[in-house]
């Protein structure tokens, strides 16, 4: 083989092992910076994620979308199975019920903070006379009982770390860490309005919301945010973009176009004995007098200015698109997302879909959560165990039609029933069909007397006559 075939082989095999490493990020073989060049970053954290939903509209829409949609209403707590929902509540169900009932805020904000990162935490500080890195005093908890829950604490991904983890694989919390470090310090906070210290907590004072992480490894957890992110930095280059070109074009940036006969010399001297560096500098005072008055005038000798502008694009349909992209990376429709667009509101089907992804969510992830903290409740000896060994979280079905629909179903059911009567003599639906399509308490239908059954009391037939002879005979 020539030696120049050689060369020409050995770097084509160069050229493709680079792009074959550039490309790992973004996927495209051939356009190995694609990513460089739109300007998404390689490394996405839990830093970005936070100033993405403290500083962008969508992603701060799209969290409380989510979240909201979710804690529309909290669940009800069953001592067993749902099928004892219908039957009579439990005093343990009362006392968990009303125990929960100030706690409902901590746990909803521990799940809103483990949608922004990879998981966040719920420590549960107890009154139990010891230090956070030691165990919990079973016993002093079991003395206190509820009272020795003295408040839920949510926290940041950033605010907690694991520290070591167990490595015995014959123990039954292998792979778990053994220990946290909990970071007080607010996040966005350089240590000036907020405590700046770290303490060591103890796996049985904490708890943690791992979304996505079903390997039951608090760090694989699926930020909400993650698969959407170059959608929501592209958002940010239309929108932002726009409004930069509206106003640049609002500022009537001028440009001077001098004629050939101008003696610029002349000019440089004029500017610098008025105390400017040169006439760039002198021109870029006189407009910028210009624009800050409504009222403001310039006048040229040497000189034609002309306003700098040019004709701003429409950013609707760019924008349109890739919000379209974002929206199908949280698997919320467009419509429940961004609301009303031009007239377009949300359809059945849409609504439809996004109460499935919440029912999913609310009878997945959030019953897991909730049954979590109970848990650890009754094993610290805060609460009793419930009766039956297990707990069951039943919430409301948000694919139930709302009350206008209701009446709106009523109504058409009445409908057929009016019009089956006239057609048929005998109506289609019956009274008590109506109420149920309404969730109205059926109409007790009287009760029918049996006819085998002889009537209490003296038989209008015969007892009148047995009374009539009896008092003939006592005549005569």
């Amino acid at each position: 083989m020539p030696r120049e075939n050689f060369l020409v082989n050995a770097l084509a095999a160069t050229v493709g092992r680079l792009r074959s490493m550039y490309a790992g990020v973004n996927g495209n073989t051939k356009r190995t910076k694609l990513w460089d060049e739109f300007g998404y970053p390689d490394q996405v954290g839990f830093e970005q994620y936070y100033r993405a939903y403290e500083r962008n509209a969508v992603a701060h829409a799209a969290v409380h979308k989510l979240l909201d949609s979710c804690w529309v209403d909290n669940p009800t707590i069953i001592d067993g199975d749902q099928a004892r929902e219908a039957t009579k509540t439990t005093p343990w169900e009362k006392q968990v019920t009303r125990l929960l009932k100030k706690h409902w805020p901590k746990i909803k904000d521990a799940d809103r903070r483990n949608l922004i990162g990879r998981y966040s935490a719920l420590l549960i500080q107890f009154k139990d006379g010891r230090e956070w890195h030691l165990p919990v005093d079973r016993t002093l908890v079991g003395q206190l009982k509820e009272q020795s829950i003295v408040k839920l604490i949510p926290a940041w991904e950033s605010q907690v770390k694991p520290g070591n983890f167990d490595t015995d694989t014959m123990s039954e919390t292998y792979g778990q860490p053994v220990s946290f470090n909990f970071n007080e310090q607010p996040v966005g906070d350089d240590g000036t309005y907020g405590p700046v210290r770290g303490v060591t907590v103890h796996p049985e004072r904490i708890i943690i919301l791992s979304e996505g992480s079903e390997d039951e490894n608090m760090l694989s957890g699926v930020p909400f945010l993650r698969a959407g992110y170059n959608k929501l930095l592209d958002l940010e280059k239309v929108s932002g973009g726009s409004a930069e070109g509206f106003l640049k074009n609002a500022s009537r940036q001028l440009g001077i176009a001098f004629e050939k006969e101008t003696d610029m010399q002349v000019l440089q001297d004029q500017a610098e004995k008025a105390g400017f560096k040169d006439v760039g500098e002198a021109l870029n005072e006189k407009i910028s007098r210009m624009n800050r008055g409504t009222d403001a005038a310039i006048v040229m000798q040497a000189g034609s200015p002309s306003v700098l502008s040019v004709a701003a694009a429409d950013p609707a349909p760019t924008w349109t698109v890739t919000a379209n992209e974002f929206a199908a990376s949280i698997q919320c429709p467009f419509t429940i997302q961004f609301g009303q667009q031009t007239g377009r509101l949300a359809s059945d089907e849409d609504k439809t879909d996004w109460a499935k992804r919440c029912n999913g969510r609310r009878w997945g992830f959030m019953s897991a959560v909730v049954t979590a903290v109970l848990e650890r409740f009754w094993m610290m000896g805060a609460i009793e165990p419930p009766a039956s060994g297990e707990v069951t979280l039943a919430w409301s079905d948000l694919l139930a039609p709302s009350e206008k629909e209701k009446i709106a179903n009523m109504q058409a059911m009445a409908d057929v029933a009016q019009k089956t009567q006239q057609a048929f003599g005998t109506a289609a639906i019956e009274a008590n069909e109506v109420r149920a399509v309404g969730e109205m308490e059926p109409i007790k239908e009287p009760k029918q007397p049996d006819p085998s059954a002889k009537p209490p009391g003296k038989d209008p037939l015969n007892d009148d006559s047995d009374d009539e002879d009896r008092d003939a005979n006592s005549t005569a």
